[in-house]
C-alpha cells in the first residue's frame, strides 16, 4: 500500500557548496605563518603531477565557524533524533534475526554516532571536524586527508565497527604501516579482480582514505602511506597562484586540470594508464593517434576548472567557479551575450532576475560549429556517431527561425509576490517584467493576430504605461499594465506596480558578458518550492513489521531521510537572507559567481 505524506523537498542554494568546501578544508584560528598554507602539512603529500587538488592555505576564523554550526544545530538535533528512532527499530529487526548486511553496516555505525552528533562528540571519537584537510589525486584516484583530534581513538573506533560486523578486514601491513582495505577483502578475496577498493590509514598525525586499485598497490602504498613523500609538491604555490589570480581567499579553493587528467588516460606511461591496461578495461597503446589528438582537441577549448570560497564571514559566504577556454572561444561566447540590465543582486525582492542571450547568433555559432565538423569530420572511429549527430543537427538549424526567435534578446523578471493556488499552480503575482527583443514594434503587431486586443492599447515607445484589458489574464481579478521602448516591452502585474515600470524598463545595461543574474529571498523561494513540489509518495508498506524484511530497512531509512531533509529546510528557511548568482563570459571562459547571506545569530 501507498500513502502521502507532505515532503519538504529542500532546493538547497548553490552557495552552500562554497560553504561546505570553506568549512570542509578549514579549521578554527588563523593563519599565523607568512607563507600561505604553511601550516597545513597535509599539502607535503599532494604530488606536483596530480591532476585535481582541493585544500585551504588559511584556516577560518573560530567565529565564523561556530556561527555557521550554530546555524546548523536544530539539523544536527533531527539528525541525533532519527539516528537514534532508527537504530532501536534495527536492534530490533536484528533480534528477530534475517537482518540485511546494509543494515548491519548502519547499525554498527549508528551505535558510535549515536550522541556523539556535536564537534566534541566527534572528537571523542578521533575526528576533528575542524582539522586541516586536502584532496587530490594519485593519477587519477582520490585520496583525501584530514588531521584528527585522536588517532588512538579513531582507530579504536573503527576497529568496533569492524568487529561489530564481523568483517574480514584485518589491518594490514606495508613496510610497517598498517592500513586497512576494506573493499573488496570484505569478501573474502586475497587477491580481488576488481578495479578499485577503499583503503584507510590512521596515521601518526591524521587519516588517510583512498579509492586505490589493489593491482597498483606496490606503487600507491608508498604515498598514499606516508612512507614516500613527493620530491618536488607545488600544491601550496599552485593554490596560492590560483588564488591570486581570480582573487579566491585562502579558505578553501580547487583546481581541476583536465589534459592532465587525460594524459592518465591516453599516455601509456602513466599509473592509471597502466592499471586499466592490466585490468583489461582498454589499453592506450591502442589507440589510434587521430583519437588522441582529437580527444585532446576537445580538451583544449575547456582546459581547467577552478572553484574557489570569495568571502567567508558570520553572515556571508560566496564562491565561484571558472570554466577557462582559449581566448578565441571566449570572444565568440561573448558576443553571443545581449546587454539587458541585470538583475539588482542589491533587491529585497521576492525574486530579480535577468536573462540576455541572442537567440539568432547562438544559432548561427552552432551552425558554424556543427558545418566545421560535417566539413572535417572525426577520424577517430569512436567518434563517427558524433558525425551523424552534427549532420542531424546542422539540418534542423538550417531551418528558418520564427521571426520573434530570431529577434529575442533577453528577459527581466521582478516579482515581491507569488500566489499559489490549489493544486501548486500560481494563482496571482505582484511585479515587473520586461521582453528584450530587436523591434518591439515587430513583436506587438505579431501578437496582435492571437490578440487582436492589443491594437486598442496603442502602445508607443516612451508613452506612459496603459491597462491591459481584464480579458488578458486568465486569472480574474488580476490588474496588468503594458508599456514599451525602443528595446523592451514591459509588463506589470499587481495594483500600483506600474508606477516602478517605466523605471524597470529605462534601467542600464549590466556589465559586458554577464548573461544571467538572479537574487532572491532564499526562505521565501524554499517556502514557494516547497507548495510546488506537493505530495510525495512514501512506500510505508513494510514500516513498523519488524521482521528483518530490507523492504523495512528500506522504508525507514526513508522516513528519517525525509525528517532530516524537512529539518535542513526549516533551518536554512529561519536562518538564510538571500542568495544570489551570475553567470558570464569573460576572456577567460565562463564564470560562475554566487552569494548567500544570513540573518544575524541573536
Amino acid at each position: 500500500m501507498m500513502t502521502h505524506r507532505k515532503a519538504k523537498t529542500p532546493h538547497l542554494p548553490a552557495a552552500l557548496a562554497a560553504l561546505a568546501l570553506s568549512l570542509m578544508l578549514g579549521a578554527c584560528g588563523r593563519e599565523d605563518d607568512a607563507v600561505p598554507g604553511a601550516d597545513n602539512a597535509l599539502l607535503d603529500y599532494v604530488p606536483a603531477d596530480t591532476p585535481y587538488l582541493a585544500a585551504s592555505l588559511e584556516r577560518p576564523p573560530e567565529a565564523v565557524v561556530d556561527a555557521y554550526l550554530q546555524r546548523i544545530q536544530p539539523v544536527l538535533d533531527e539528525v541525533q533524533a532519527q539516528l537514534a528512532a532508527t537504530r532501536a527499530g534495527l536492534e530490533s529487526d536484528a533480534a528477530a534475526g534475517g537482518q540485511a548486511f546494509e543494515a548491519r553496516v548502519m547499525l554498527a555505525v549508528l551505535r558510535e554516532l549515536d550522541g556523539k552528533l556535536s564537534r566534541e562528540g566527534l572528537n571523542s571519537l578521533g575526528i576533528d571536524v575542524l582539522a586541516h584537510k586536502v584532496a587530490y589525486g594519485a593519477g587519477a584516484f582520490p585520496v583525501f586527508r584530514t588531521g584528527l583530534s585522536d588517532p588512538a581513538a579513531l582507530r579504536a573506533t573503527v576497529q568496533r565497527v569492524l568487529d561489530d560486523l564481523q568483517l574480514k578486514a584485518p589491518e594490514q601491513e606495508f613496510q610497517g604501516v598498517s592500513f586497512w582495505r576494506i573493499w573488496p577483502d570484505i569478501h573474502g578475496s586475497d587477491v580481488p579482480e576488481v578495479p578499485v577498493g577503499l583503503y584507510i590509514a590512521i596515521l601518526d598525525d591524521h587519516l588517510a582514505i583512498g579509492i586505490l586499485p589493489p593491482a597498483a598497490e606496490a606503487d600507491l602504498l608508498p604515498g598514499f602511506l606516508g612512507l614516500e613523500r613527493p620530491a618536488q609538491s607545488d600544491a601550496r604555490a599552485r593554490l596560492a597562484e590560483l588564488n591570486r589570480t581570480h582573487g579566491y581567499t585562502n579558505f578553501g579553493s580547487a583546481i581541476v586540470d583536465l589534459r592532465r587528467m587525460a594524459d592518465e588516460f591516453l599516455q601509456p606511461g602513466t599509473l592509471t594508464a597502466g592499471v586499466m591496461a592490466k585490468l583489461g578495461a582498454y589499453d592506450p597503446a591502442t589507440l589510434t593517434p587521430e583519437c588522441v589528438a582529437e580527444v585532446y582537441a576537445f580538451l583544449d577549448n575547456v582546459p581547467q576548472m577552478t572553484a574557489g570560497t570569495t568571502e567567508l564571514s558570520e553572515n556571508a559566504v560566496a564562491y565561484q567557479y571558472r570554466l577557462e577556454t582559449p581566448p578565441t572561444l571566449a570572444g565568440e561566447l561573448m558576443s553571443l551575450v545581449a546587454r539587458i540590465p541585470a538583475a539588482d543582486l542589491g533587491s529585497q525582492r521576492m525574486l530579480d532576475l535577468a536573462f540576455g542571450m541572442r537567440f539568432g547568433g547562438v544559432r548561427d555559432f552552432l551552425r558554424q560549429k556543427l558545418e566545421g565538423i560535417v566539413q572535417n569530420p572525426y577520424r577517430c572511429e569512436r567518434f563517427q556517431e558524433l558525425n551523424a549527430r552534427a549532420a542531424e543537427v546542422l539540418a534542423k538549424l538550417q531551418q528558418p527561425m520564427p521571426p520573434f526567435v530570431n529577434n529575442f534578446r533577453g528577459i527581466r523578471v521582478s516579482l515581491d509576490e507569488v500566489l499559489v493556488g490549489q493544486g501548486g499552480l500560481p494563482s496571482g503575482a505582484r511585479g515587473v517584467l520586461a521582453l528584450h527583443v530587436d523591434q518591439p514594434e515587430m513583436f506587438i503587431g505579431m501578437a496582435q493576430m492571437f490578440l487582436p486586443n492589443l491594437a486598442q492599447l496603442g502602445l508607443k515607445a516612451g508613452s506612459p504605461p496603459v491597462r491591459l484589458p481584464d480579458d488578458l489574464f486568465p486569472i480574474p481579478g488580476m490588474v496588468g499594465f503594458a508599456a514599451m521602448t525602443d528595446e523592451a516591452i514591459g509588463l506589470s502585474v499587481g495594483e500600483g506596480e506600474e508606477k516602478a515600470l517605466e523605471d524597470y524598463l529605462e534601467r542600464k545595461a549590466g556589465p559586458e558578458g554577464m548573461f544571467l543574474s538572479v537574487s532572491y529571498d532564499t526562505a521565501a523561494y524554499l517556502e514557494y518550492s516547497q507548495r510546488m513540489v506537493g505530495d510525495m509518495e512514501i512506500d510505508t508498506a513494510y514500516r513498523g513489521r519488524g521482521d528483518g524484511h530490507p523492504d523495512a530497512d528500506s522504508g525507514r531509512a526513508h522516513e528519517g531521510i525525509l525528517a532530516v531533509a524537512e529539518a535542513a529546510q526549516k533551518a536554512i528557511r529561519e536562518s538564510a537572507d538571500r542568495s544570489a548568482t551570475t553567470l558570464s563570459f569573460d576572456a577567460g571562459g565562463l564564470v560562475i559567481d554566487g552569494r548567500m547571506t544570513f540573518k544575524p545569530l541573536p
